[in-house]
């Protein structure tokens, strides 16, 4: 095929004149704005644009023609500099970045792209290099900005999830105290008084602990480290479970409570009911909460079912509505706004009247979104208030695998008698802990559910009843003095690992329980997480694990 040029030689005259085509090609390099050069074959310079004179300082190419690119280029980057010359003039086209220094001294960073030119006599001979080079240092400036800023910011996040996780445990280890030992004392001989008085300790507890899941839970959303759980549930027991749950605050206020569901709402679907119970309690206790008189109403619908006069294509039937209305105070339009936002109230009194954090509605938006659904609200002043969640919660066929799943724990874990669930023989536990109320608290759990007992109050202690005796399970506290959770269970598998026995489980119980931290126990050997306040239900799970 032949080159355009040659095709139109004879159409345009301005194609056959060598001269007329160098003098074009003067002027297009003469007017860019960009430096452009030829090299030679020794990496000395031959020609240069009037925009690559200014960049260098100089005022006519006779100057600067035959100088060594070595001179221009800095000398850290002249054996990388080489290398992409040489193969430009193996007939590559390269591009690279490289320092230089400035007529005044200051060091420039340049991009360049640089293609082979080759010679008229021998055509398969690159006899130059041509290249445009620009001037980035303004942009690594700012690219070197950035990358401060992001390793300030982690640095920031990391120094909070730190914070977090040591508040956590700060708070929830005398949490796990005071709950613990409430719950003994619900099982006491109590005068009615002296019930009611336990009750608000309970309960303020209890509201505490909710305070700050929500401020660990915001953590995880800023972090993206919330993960959902697949298993299969019914939405029916979860509506009993709502309606049982609230029912007391909603009568203590006078409030009429009612929640429904529509027919399918009874077959199985596949999800995470943990966190759709999380999103739902969130929104019946704003209800509750800004309600005052009327009535709370929960409504749940399938698609088909919302939309009965649709046909079913284009219907999606794993989409579920959770319709949540009130007859509370409402929000103004501009309230509605912003009321996903976190640590927003309706108004700075709304805080000291009702309490919370305003993180709730935040982490339901985040739950809602990562289940593929949404989230929407409508509001009038003093009229009451509506929110609606769209899930994505599919139904499960009979020969879909079903989760594992254990009993759920709720925030008021009975501490009835578990011995009558246990007529099989005690298990042998170690039990790790160096704060004495928490001892006595773990010991009066387990003394309930059928078990042999040792206790030690440090790592050390813990490795030495290890060697003296034989257990079934440890339950091993992470922050003590004298040697810490996650030594002794190191040592623990060392001597495992020396006798060749099984490895025994080894169940963190701790107050440190953000996603980093389980990780982070796993590698050292724990099998299990459990986190403080010590709910009685969940350690039953770990040893009904260990039974079967």
């Amino acid at each position: 095929m032949s080159h355009p040029s040659q095709t139109n030689a004879g159409a345009n005259p301005a194609f056959a004149s060598p001269e007329m085509t160098a003098a074009r090609l003067r002027t297009i390099l003469e007017s860019e704005p960009e430096c452009v050069k030829t090299v030679n074959a020794e990496g000395r310079l031959i020609d240069l644009n009037p925009a690559g004179l200014k960049m260098i300082g100089a005022t006519d190419v006779e100057q600067v023609r035959g100088t060594h690119l070595s001179m221009m280029v800095d000398a850290k980057d002249w054996p990388t500099y080489q290398q992409h010359m040489s193969s430009v003039f193996q007939g590559e086209t390269v591009a690279w970045q490289f320092r230089c220094n400035s007529p005044c001294g200051e060091q420039r960073w340049m991009e360049q792209t640089a293609a082979p030119v080759y010679g008229d006599k021998d055509p398969d001979t690159v006899t130059e290099m041509v290249a445009i080079t620009r001037d980035i240092t303004d942009k690594k400036r700012d690219e070197a900005k950035l990358l401060t800023a992001k390793e300030n910011a982690e640095r920031a996040s990391a120094a909070k999830t730190n914070f977090l996780a040591n508040m956590s445990h700060e708070i929830r280890t005398p949490m796990n105290g005071i709950l613990g030992m409430v719950n003994m004392l619900t099982e006491t001989n109590l005068t009615n008084e002296q019930r009611e008085w336990v009750s608000v300790i309970q309960q303020s507890g209890e509201s505490l602990l909710r305070i700050l899941n929500d401020i660990l839970d915001l953590s995880k959303v800023e972090a993206g480290r919330i993960e959902l759980e697949n298993s299969r549930f019914r939405i029916s027991e979860q509506i009993e479970e709502l309606q049982s749950l609230h029912s007391a605050n909603a009568t203590t206020k006078g409030l009429a409570l009612k929640i429904t569901g529509c027919e399918h709402m009874h077959s199985e679907r596949s999800g995470d009911p943990v966190r759709l119970l999380q999103i739902l309690n969130n929104l019946l206790d704003n209800a509750i909460k800004f309600t005052s008189t009327g009535r709370v109403t929960g409504t749940f619908t399938c698609n088909n079912c919302r939309n009965p006069a649709q046909e079913n294509t284009g219907n999606d039937p794993a989409r579920v509505h959770f319709v949540v209305t009130d007859t509370g105070i409402g929000m103004t339009e501009e309230q509605t706004k912003k009321v996903f936002a976190p640590f927003s109230q309706a108004d700075a009194t709304t805080t000291r009247r009702y309490g919370g954090t305003g993180l709730g509605l935040t982490i339901a938006k985040t739950l809602t979104q990562l289940m593929q659904g949404s989230i929407a609200v409508e509001s009038e002043f003093s009229k009451g208030t509506s929110f609606e969640i769209i899930v994505k919660l599919p139904q499960t066929t009979q020969d879909q695998p079903s989760a594992v799943t254990a009993p759920r724990c709720t925030e008021n874990s009975d501490t009835a008698d578990y011995a009558a669930d246990y007529a099989a023989a005690p298990i042998r536990i170690l039990a790790v802990e160096d704060g004495e109320v928490n001892r006595l608290v773990l010991s009066h759990i387990l003394k309930k559910m059928n078990v042999n007992v040792a206790m030690a109050c440090d790592g050390k202690q813990a490795i030495e009843a290890f060697n003296e005796g034989q257990f079934d399970l440890i339950l091993m506290d992470i922050h003590m003095p004298v040697m810490d959770g996650i030594a002794a269970a190191s040592e623990i598998r060392n001597i495992e690992k020396k006798r060749g026995s099984e490895e025994t489980p080894i169940v963190a119980v701790t107050a440190s329980v953000t996603n980093a931290e389980v990780d982070r126990y796993k590698t050292f050997g724990f099998s299990h997480c459990i986190a403080k306040p010590t709910e009685p239900n969940r350690i039953r799970e770990v040893i009904d694990a260990i039974r079967n």
